[in-house]
């Protein structure tokens, strides 16, 4: 009876797995390039009790299948899209093998995942492409980061020089910074500096008030001659009567 019951009770055999792998390759949109495809097929459990392997008919058919639907996949997706063409593929894969399944010569359900590669050239092609992006990218950031810092040093130095437009040592300050060793001939420097402003702007009024006095005693006699006769008179300087074409004539003398 315990035979029996072993007997019954052991585990079913499994199947062997079996298990290939194509490599080919299958032409991109335009058949100017090929993508380098690896499948993996492999044979799925069916259900059937035993050990069975498939013969070798049944493993070319499901290739001949898989090369096919792979190749006329890829020839609608650009050899600059791996990742698209490598997902399509794949899709194709698994809608081909779920229907090929009910074929008589497929006697069980197959599997298959497939890896797209580049060619050389085209890997070559994007390389080059990539390098030519980070060189961009990589200027563009540096511009970047050095037009933040020309904008916060602008900054820095317009508040300088706002300061130093409000006090007339700020000039003095910064050489006595840059050269602390040298303050006795700074502060002379500025002193002397300071001297030469004050005898210019003294100069400058003096021009100022001058000016001011000849327009002011030009302005007098263009306003009224009379007057300025009566002034003459009552200090006892005489004047020779004007001329009756001169523009100083009184009214009345003018025919």
């Amino acid at each position: 009876m315990s035979f029996l019951i072993q007997r019954f009770t052991a585990a079913e055999p499994s199947f062997p797995e079996v298990s290939k792998e194509l490599v080919f390759s299958a032409p991109a949109l335009g058949e100017a390039f090929d993508f380098v495809v690896a499948v993996r097929l492999s044979r799925l459990p069916s259900g059937r009790r035993g050990q069975w392997t498939p013969d070798r008919e049944e493993v070319d058919h499901v290739g001949d299948l898989v090369r096919q639907a792979v190749r006329a996949t890829t020839r609608n997706h650009s050899i600059f899209e791996p990742d698209a063409a490598e997902a399509a593929v794949n899709e194709t894969l698994d809608h081909c093998l779920a229907e090929t399944s009910r074929d008589t010569a497929i006697i069980s359900r197959w599997g298959a995942r497939a890896e797209l590669e580049l060619p050389a050239e085209v890997k070559a092609i994007r390389r080059a492409h990539l390098i030519d992006m980070y060189e961009i990218e990589a200027r563009a950031e540096a511009t970047k980061l050095r037009m933040e810092k020309l904008r916060e040093s602008s900054e820095v130095c317009e508040e300088l020089l706002s300061e130093a437009t409000k006090s007339s040592f700020a000039r003095y300050a910064i050489q006595l910074t840059e050269n602390p060793d040298n303050a006795a001939g700074i502060f002379e420097q500025m002193l002397d500096a300071r001297q030469e402003e004050a005898e210019k702007l003294l100069t400058l009024v003096v021009k100022i008030v001058n000016a001011q006095q000849s327009a002011g005693v030009y302005d007098l006699v263009l306003a009224s001659d009379s007057a300025l006769r009566e002034a003459f008179e009552r200090l006892g300087v005489p004047l020779p009567p004007a001329g009756p074409d001169s523009l100083f004539a009184p009214l009345h003398e003018i025919s």
